[in-house]
């Protein structure tokens, strides 16, 4: 593609072919071939130079980003190749920005970042043999190819400098040197190449120093000046287009050369110091000076060096003396921070200045011709030191160091003085007065620090002034860097420009506004904290700044001669820095508003600043800035992360000036704001910000606003295609310009805001949770009031359903995908986390009331036939249905969870309702979709997905079971299906637990009864014996299913004791549940005899305890059936339960007085005895009052035994403690007052045999009588008191069956136990039963005693006689057990 170059000395062999011969390269056939048709039509060099004109038309059109160019030579002088074409340039097309890009349309431009304070921008025009390395993406490594050659340009060692005053740019290289014109707006600038003779011989050697000349009096274009360092060679070009078109006519060089004579073995010049029109200085390694002058006495082109010769006090030898002896000395020798001249008022006269890094200063005055004389020889390190200690700095003394210095410029506008924190120097002409800002640092390798000092030198005196602090950058100076740092005060000294070989830091100079504090620190001299910011480029190894220069304000700028305006420079109202990036090209660092740095409000580096200088210019892979990661946070976590917010919100309302408000493709811009959202939690995750899950939250709402509606936007074109020719009305249209004015942002007509839908999209999205919610809203009012007709009103719905659905369902994704980014987690309280947007009030209500009209469409319109409705239209608002409830059920539940977690009452308890409103909708709801709609398994997926095992459990259960009556029915594969539905569920058994398992057979029992569920064999995990054994009221099952599945005889026992003892009302069941709990008890005991451990003890006492408890459960059951066994005979023959009732109480109710309060007594009997002809389980007390308020046959003594003693009994199985006190102390204060006491305590005139039998046929004896036999059996049971001792029981306080009683009763039948103790207090005092207790216990004792010795010699006749039977007896009673078991 690209030609040939010559190999040494064949100007023009690239641009030939090969097979011509080869023509000399000087000569006058030469001249004559190559002659240009005038002198203005030079040709510079650029990359159509280097086309072959024998390439194929296309390969002309070369690319910016893919030049060849000539080759360079490091070793010798190589004349350029020209080409054939001379003007092929013109076809060279300029570098489109890319998109993306900001171009300021003045100059072409590309802007890298910008602020309130400063614009940096790339500048267009830069040499293509400069741009062709950086844009190139293959390096060959071959040096024969020209490519090869032509990126040595860039990938050497390079430095340069950027000459505002003449509008071109230098860039210097070993062997070449590049002009141009930096503010040209074209992207291949007219260029002027020279190659440098004498190159240097090692690459490790000091590059070239050059700067340009000012223009003669026969030129317009400034000259150009080269000094080779080491060698001493000196090349001046007088006009640097006249060179390049001599060198193009006659193909050599054209420049007047001399060298350094005199220079020491090892010594190079280190610094030019351009100090026109006097001259130029020469400053050397050993700390040497040397003048040197490049026109003779008459203006002629002529180089002259001379070295300064003298000591410091001849005045008579000039410059060549005094500045030599200054600078050689042994303190000072090879320690020349910078060199600089400052503008003078007199022509041909000029201040030079030198700092030494250790703090010396020397100043001269140069006069044209090198006369010079000094005016300053200072030692300023201490001062400055002393200065810099007192901004409360900390810093290191001993590592001082100037790094640079700046001359202050003199005449400054009064209005910017006024603001100025210098000195009063700044006002002063004196041109005996030099005003300086210094550079200078401290610290070490990792860390430095830097500041700005004012210095005023004067008649050898100085002056410390101001100190500024630089805080904002402390990274060290790189040894190896390409050029030292440059301070640059560009007028009218507001703002100082510090540049770093990486960086470039921005420091306003102006004052503040007066505060107290201000004024305390103007009165040290310490500059107050103004602003200051840090541009910092990207950390590359071929990035980095080779040169610099300064751009001050046309309008107020010097006057000099060589100031004169031309037309390359660049025209500017605000001071500026441009810098020579290799790897870049052309940078500008310009101040936005000089003036504002004197206003009211001076910009402000603010954290959103540097959050939209991250986001909307770090956004761009090619950008050489770099915005994040350099340097330590200087806000806090707080100030960004509201930062971020504000700043998210204005990308999401198209608030920010860095983002088009009328964009030409909406969908374009609305993806650019969301790769900004994406660029602002990226930038925050790498400065790690420790962000508030408030803030985050607030983040990542705003992305998914920005996300879901450009989904909207784009179903909006969507729809419209759809739509017929001229329908422009979408349900998104129509939305966004019906949603309440209060609600959006207004488009105003009277400025053409006309479209209310583009308009809504770039200024409202942030309000999309409106825009969600009223879909409905517009189909609502479109039906009440009948705003379209029938067709249109069901494609409206249509697109409802599909916005609302998968708007908020594209939501829920985003924050799925993005959480980790946004690193939100779980909300939590007190966490201040915002309403989520999805799942507001609105929402919620509006997505219900959509749903429930979607279900009242389906239904009347589905199966009508209407020629007009698209039916493919209801089929997909059908199948959309389910998303439509899962979001719907979804922003319920988030809602539900948000409110739970948030203070306001109000909203916690719309929460409550959301959270209820879930629980019902998820069942009925998702059960819809299948009833109604036959969507099946949409039904499930949605059960599943919101965990609604009941409606799962529906849905698989009837599916289960109308396969298995399929399968019953012998249909084909039906079995195969049936047998597949039950592994279904039995895997869901496992993936769910018993979640999922007890909804299950809670429907296998609703529906199929006790048959399918223990018939169900796919459950692997026993949820049915845990879901039979968590519900009581199914432990007869549970026990069944204990025995025969799971073999588990000790839990059947233990359920049919829990059963049967704490749950059965029922007393037959409760007999036959206890008995056959002790029957598996027992067999368990049994099992475990055969298979003991260590246990066997305990196990055996925990079983003996429970035998008995059962034995005592069933002693109570059949004293219960032994006293309705005594009741019986009296209901015989009534018809109902009423008229039993009513039979029983006439035959065996308690003879109480005709009062209210005796009545309680009658009502609490009554109570129970309609339990006890129920045949329920009555409890203990209710028992006891019936046998102790019962009127039984005398026979019931024989037959059941006493009814008191019953009572007795009952008590000492069931209660214990004070209650057992209380009630055995009832029961014999019932029995001694069932008697007359005083019929029987008047004897008089009553025979012995008499009084006994009245005594004997006393309740109270024949209890007695009972309580002393068993008594004989156990000796434990003697639960006999004293009248006495029954006094006082339940008089103020009544048994744990009344406590919740009302008041009233409790208090009336508290009176009734009142009478009952009266009555019985009355027998004991005045009828002596205490007494009368006494002798019927006796009476009592002496007839048991009878009874037994009868009984015993009875037996004893009898007892050899019914040995052998008796052993028979056990052996068949132990046979018929084992059978049981």
């Amino acid at each position: 593609m690209f030609s040939a170059v010559a190999a040494e000395d064949g100007p023009a062999r690239g641009t030939r072919s090969s097979r011509r011969r080869q023509r000399p390269s000087t000569g006058s056939d030469s001249l004559v071939q190559q002659q240009p048709k005038a002198k203005r039509q030079r040709v510079p060099l650029s990359e159509a130079t280097f086309v072959n004109p024998e390439a194929q038309p296309e390969m002309y059109e070369v690319k910016s980003d893919k030049v060849d160019l000539y080759a360079a030579k490091r070793d010798g002088y190589e004349s350029p190749v020209i080409h054939a074409v001379p003007r092929k340039e013109l076809t060279v097309r300029s570098k489109k920005a890319k998109a993306g890009e900001r171009v300021n349309k003045g100059d072409g431009s590309v802007v890298l970042t910008t602020t309130a304070a400063y614009t940096v921008s790339k500048l267009p025009a830069l040499p293509d043999r400069i741009r062709s390395d950086s844009q190139s993406e293959i390096e060959p490594s071959d040096p024969s190819c020209a490519r090869y050659q032509a990126n040595q340009f860039f990938t050497d060692k390079q430095h340069g400098a950027i000459h505002s005053s003449h509008g071109y740019g230098l860039a210097i290289t070993h062997t070449h040197a590049l002009v141009w014109p930096y503010t040209s707006t074209t992207s291949s600038p007219e260029t002027f190449t020279f190659s440098l003779p004498y190159p240097a011989k090692q690459a490790s050697d000091p590059l070239p120093l050059g700067t340009l000349v000012s223009p003669s009096a026969a030129s317009e274009e400034p000259g150009l000046v080269v000094v080779m360092p080491m060698s001493g060679k000196i090349t001046y070009w007088e006009s640097i287009s006249s060179a390049a078109t001599l060198d193009f006519i006659r193909q050599q060089r054209t420049g007047v050369e001399d060298a350094i004579h005199g220079m020491f073995s090892g010594e190079h010049v280190v610094q030019l110091v351009n100090a026109e029109s006097a001259g130029f200085v020469l400053v050397f390694s050993t700390g040497r000076l040397a003048y040197l002058n490049v026109r003779d006495s008459h203006g002629r082109p002529a180089i002259s060096v001379q070295f300064l010769r003298g000591g410091l006090s001849n005045t008579s030898g000039g410059i060549l003396g005094s500045i030599r002896h200054a600078l050689s000395t042994s303190s000072l020798k090879g320690d020349v921070a910078a060199a600089h001249a400052n503008h003078g008022t007199k022509v041909g006269e000029r201040a030079i200045v030198a700092a030494t890094t250790k703090g010396r200063l020397h100043g001269w005055r140069l006069h044209r011709g090198g006369h010079n004389e000094t005016f300053a020889d200072v030692d300023i390190r201490e001062a400055v030191i002393e200065a810099v200690e007192n901004t409360d700095a900390q810093i290191t003394p001993e590592s001082f160091e100037i790094i640079d210095f700046a001359f202050v410029p003199r005449g400054v506008e009064k209005k910017y003085r006024d603001f100025s924190r210098f000195s009063d120097a700044i006002s002063s002409m004196d041109e005996s007065l030099q005003h300086l800002l210094l550079l200078v640092s401290f610290g070490g390798k990792r860390y430095q620090q830097y500041a700005l000092v004012e210095v005023t030198l004067a008649a050898g005196t100085y002056q410390v002034g101001m100190v500024r602090p630089i805080t904002s950058y402390n990274t060290p100076i790189r040894t190896i860097a390409p050029v030292r740092p440059r301070v640059y005060l560009p007028r009218p000294a507001l703002v100082a420009f510090v540049v770093f070989d990486r960086a470039v830091v921005v420091a306003s100079l102006a004052a503040l506004p007066d505060t107290p504090e201000s004024q305390l620190q103007e009165e040290i001299r310490v500059l107050p904290a103004t602003f200051e910011d840090v541009i910092d480029f990207r950390d590359e190894d071929l990035l980095e700044i080779v040169g610099s220069g300064l751009e001050e304000p046309t309008a107020i700028a010097s006057g000099s001669a060589a100031d004169d305006v031309r037309a390359h420079r660049h025209k500017t109202k605000n001071p500026a820095t441009v810098l020579l990036v290799r790897g870049v090209g052309v940078v500008r660092v310009a101040i936005t508003d000089i003036d504002r740095f004197v206003s009211n409000k001076p910009p402000q580096v603010t954290a959103k600043s540097k959050l939209e200088q991250a986001v909307f210019f770090g956004i761009k892979d090619d950008n050489p800035l770099v915005f994040e990661g350099r340097r330590n946070l200087q806000f806090s976590s707080k100030e960004i992360g509201d930062a971020a917010v504000q700043l998210s919100h204005e990308i999401v309302s198209s608030k920010t000036p860095f983002i088009a408000n009328l964009p030409a493709s909406m969908e374009n811009n609305m993806r650019m704001r969301i790769n900004c959202l994406e660029k602002l939690i990226a930038h925050l995750n790498v400065l790690k910000v420790d962000l508030d899950q408030r803030t985050r939250w607030m983040l990542l709402f705003n992305a998914e606003k920005m996300f879901v509606a450009t989904w909207i936007w784009k179903q909006h074109e969507k729809f419209l295609a759809q739509r017929g020719n001229g329908d422009k009305k979408s349900v998104i249209s129509e939305t966004a310009v019906f949603i309440n004015e209060q609600q959006k942002t207004e488009p105003n007509p009277a400025i053409g805001e006309v479209d209310p839908v583009r308009h809504w999209f770039i200024n409202d999205v942030w309000r999309l949770e409106i825009f969600v919610a009223w879909g409905y809203e517009i189909i609502k009012y479109s039906y009440q009031e009948s705003l379209t007709d029938l067709p249109g009103l069901n494609r409206l719905l249509y697109e409802a359903v599909s916005v609302a659905s998968f708007a908020l369902s594209e939501a829920h994704r985003y924050r799925a995908e993005q959480a980790e980014v946004y690193g939100v987690r779980k909300w939590s309280a007190n966490a201040g986390v915002p309403e989520p947007w999805n799942a507001t009030a609105v929402i919620t209500n509006n997505l219900k009331r959509l749903v429930e009209f979607c279900y009242k469409w389906l239904d009347t319109y589905k199966e009508r036939k209407d020629p007009t409705l698209d039916y493919s239209l209801l089929e997909i608002v059908q199948a959309k249905l389910p998303a439509l409830t899962d979001q719907y059920l979804l922003s319920l539940a988030e809602y539900a969870e948000w409110a739970s977690l948030h203070d306001g009452e109000e909203i916690r308890r719309f929460g409550k309702i959301c959270e209820e409103a879930y629980v019902t909708d998820s069942y009925n709801k998702i059960l819809k979709l299948n009833d109604s709609y036959g969507l099946w398994n949409n039904a499930l997926e949605l059960s599943m997905k919101h965990q609604s095992f009941h409606v799962m459990a529906r849905l698989l259960v009837d599916e289960y079971q109308s396969r298995k009556q399929l399968a019953s029915a012998k249909t084909y594969n039906a079995a195969d299906h049936w047998a597949a539905m039950g592994k279904i569920i039995g895997k869901y058994f496992e993936q769910y637990g018993e979640d999922f398992a007890f909804p299950a057979y809670e429907i296998m029992l609703e529906t199929r009864g006790v048959s399918a569920v223990l018939d169900f064999t796919q459950d692997k995990q026993g949820f049915k014996t845990q879901f039979l054994r968590s519900k009581p009221e199914l432990a007869k099952l549970s026990w069944m299913n204990d025995i025969d599945r799971e073999k588990d005889v000790k839990h059947a026992a233990s359920t049919l004791l829990d059963l049967g003892l704490n749950r059965e009302q029922q007393i037959w069941c409760k007999k036959i549940e206890i008995s056959l709990g002790k029957l598996a008890l027992l067999a368990d005991e049994a099992e475990q005899h055969q298979s003991p451990d260590e246990n066997g003890d305990e196990v055996n006492a925990k079983t003996l305890k429970g035998i008995e408890r059962i034995d005592r459960e069933l002693e109570l059951i059949r004293i219960q059936e032994a006293l309705y066994d005594q009741i019986l005979p009296s209901i015989a023959v009534a018809i109902d339960e009423s008229a039993e009732v009513q039979l029983a109480m006439q035959a065996h109710g308690p003879k109480i007085a005709k009062n209210q309060k005796q009545r309680l007594l009658a009502d609490i009997f009554e109570n129970a005895l309609v339990r006890l002809l129920k045949h329920e389980a009555l409890d203990p007390l209710s028992l006891i009052d019936l046998l102790t308020l019962c009127r039984l046959k005398p026979e019931h003594v024989v037959e059941i035994g006493d009814q008191f003693f019953l009572a007795l009994r009952v008590a000492s199985l069931a209660l214990k403690g004070d209650e057992l006190t209380d009630t055995t102390a009832l029961i014999w204060r019932r029995c001694y007052v069932r008697d007359d006491w005083k019929a029987i305590n008047e004897t008089n005139d009553k025979a012995d045999i008499v009084q006994l039998e009245a005594l004997g046929s006393t309740a109270a004896y024949s209890a007695m009588f009972a309580v002393v036999e068993r008594h004989k059996q156990d000796e434990s049971f003697f639960p006999v008191m004293r009248p006495s001792q029954s006094l006082g029981v339940y008089t103020e306080r009544l048994d744990r069956r009344f406590n919740d009683m009302d008041d009233t009763f409790r208090h009336g039948l508290i009176d009734a136990m009142k009478q009952e103790d009266v009555k019985l207090r009355t027998f004991i005092e005045k009828h002596q039963l205490d007494s009368w207790h006494r002798t019927v216990l006796e009476e009592a004792e002496k007839s048991v005693a009878r009874e037994y010795d009868m009984q015993i010699r009875a037996l004893a006749g009898s007892s050899s006689a019914h040995d052998d039977d008796s052993k028979e007896d056990d052996d068949a009673v132990r046979k018929e057990g084992a059978r049981l078991l």
